[in-house]
Formats: C-alpha cells, structure tokens, sequence
C-alpha cells in the first residue's frame, strides 16, 4: 500500500492554462487511458485564479480544507465543505478572492469517458503554446485565413491531446452538490468506528463519506467491493503493511491487493474516504 504524504510534499503547478495561481500537491494516481483513472491532489488556488463558465467530461469532488473556493458568481466552497461537481454539468465563471486549499479529485465518470491525466494536460499546453494564446482560460488561435478561433482552454488542450472533439455526457444534475459534513450525524460502524455518509452518486458506486476511531480501535481489511481513496483529516494510525505512520494530511488508496492489511488507530483520528467508481471494463 503506497501512501502519500501531503504535508512533507511541496506545491508545484501542473498547467499554464488557467489564469491565475494555482499550484497542486499530486498525492495519488490511477492508471492512464482506462475509464476509471483519477488524480488525487491537494490543490492550492491564489486570489486571482480564474475559470469562465464551463463543464466537464469527467468528475470532480472538491472538500475545502482552508479558506474559501469560489465556483460560481456568489457561490464558494467554505472550509469544510465537500463539493460533487458532475460530469456535464456547467459551472463558472470561477473568479477566486481569497486563498484556498482543497483536496480535489478528478475521475473518470459515469459515462465511461475516462479521465485526462496532468502529465497529458501539461504535454498538450506546451504543445499548444506554439500554435496561440492562453489568457483568461481561453485558448485562441488564428488560422492561415485570418480566422480567429476561442475556445475553453481545457477543451482545446483535450481535442489536441485526443485528436477528437470533445464529447460532454448529457447533465445529470442542475449544478455542482454542495454537502456541509458537520451537519451529518455520526453513525456506528462497528469495531469503535463512525462513519458520516455524505452521498452517493450514480449507477457506477461513487460514495462520499467520513470515518473515524478512537485511539486503539483497530479494523482488518476483509473485503473490497470497489477501491477507496483515504485522506486523514486528523489524527495518526499504522497499517501492518507498511512501516510509516499516516497521519494528517496522508493519503492511500485501499483495494482488492490490501485485502488482510490492518490498521490500529494510535490517535483519535478521522479520515475523508472516496469509494471509487467501478467500470467492469475499465
């Protein structure tokens, strides 16, 4: 089990094609080209970050960790919110005021249409930045008849990458769900664990939830019906399959392969957990 520790890892950008700061802390990745691969980043926006108004072929969860981010005109993700913003679903324009820093997910959605990685995202922009302009999350460009071209950035950079337009899933939601976790109950999990169950999101088995245990609460990986991605809010464990202490702001990813790990809880700790969708031919 690999585990990532988000506070001994420095912020780095991925992309130019944004306007504004922001920089990532890349935790965990899926696999590149499958329909269920994701990127699991801490992600620190600046206050001149923007985005206009648009949508995604994949999806996002958003939980604010410190300050506040913007996702629409009068509308933020204040510390402590968990944010589901659905494939197909337009949102924007993001103009940021504030400083923040959240764990965000991107993946692969219901749909099946998988999931760009950074490393294809930042290879496209480069290549891009020779054929036009980037400004505002806009890419333009003129053609040898004099036309100019204006597209969302990140749409450009995917047609680029993929050598097709981009196909967007019919929306299945309004805008973004926003979820307020302190406003859920705790309830027993068994074994001296709670859980918060946040939601559950479409036909694929995405699941939003918290968990936590008190100090010598101890629990052994039995089975594992779709992989999980864990962030520890707060606290400290061991995991008999690895010698590091996860703690505050470590993440790791649970599936089928830890099947027999444990884990014994040295602290009173909390963790955010992301079941992950299942494709059955990712």
């Amino acid at each position: 089990m690999k585990v990532a520790h988000g506070s001994q890892m420095t912020f780095g950008q991925v992309s130019g094609h944004r306007s504004g700061g922001i920089d990532f802390k890349r935790l965990i990745q899926g696999s590149p080209g499958s329909k269920d691969n994701f990127e699991l980043s801490l992600v620190r926006t600046a206050a001149d970050y923007y985005t206009p108004r648009h949508r995604h072929n994949f999806d996002q969860v958003r939980f604010c960790l410190e300050g506040a981010m913007n996702y629409a005109p009068g509308r933020n993700l204040e510390a402590g919110a968990v944010g589901y913003f659905p494939e197909g679903t337009f949102y924007g324009p993001q103009q940021d005021t504030a400083t923040s820093i959240s764990l965000v997910l991107q993946m692969g959605g219901a749909a099946g249409y998988g999931f760009m990685s950074y490393d294809q995202l930042n290879a496209g922009y480069q290549q891009l930045c020779d054929y036009g302009n980037f400004d505002h999350g806009v890419f333009s460009r003129t053609t040898p008849e004099g036309r100019t071209i204006r597209k969302d950035s990140y749409e450009a950079v995917w047609e680029h990458v993929m050598h097709r337009e981009v196909e967007y899933p019919a929306p299945r939601f309004e805008e973004p769900v926003v979820m307020f976790p302190p406003s859920f109950n705790w309830v027993p999990a068994g074994g001296g664990f709670e859980m918060k169950r946040l939601g559950a999101f479409g036909e694929r088995g995405l699941e939003l939830s918290f968990i936590r245990g008190p100090r010598g609460a101890r629990h052994t990986v039995r089975s594992v019906s779709a992989p999980e991605l864990m962030f520890v809010t707060q606290g400290a464990m061991r995991a008999s399959s690895c010698d590091e202490t996860i703690d505050a702001q470590c993440a790791f990813r649970v599936d089928a392969a830890d099947m027999g790990t444990s884990f014994e809880m040295i602290e009173d700790t909390e963790m955010f957990v992301i079941r992950l969708p299942a494709f059955s031919a990712a």
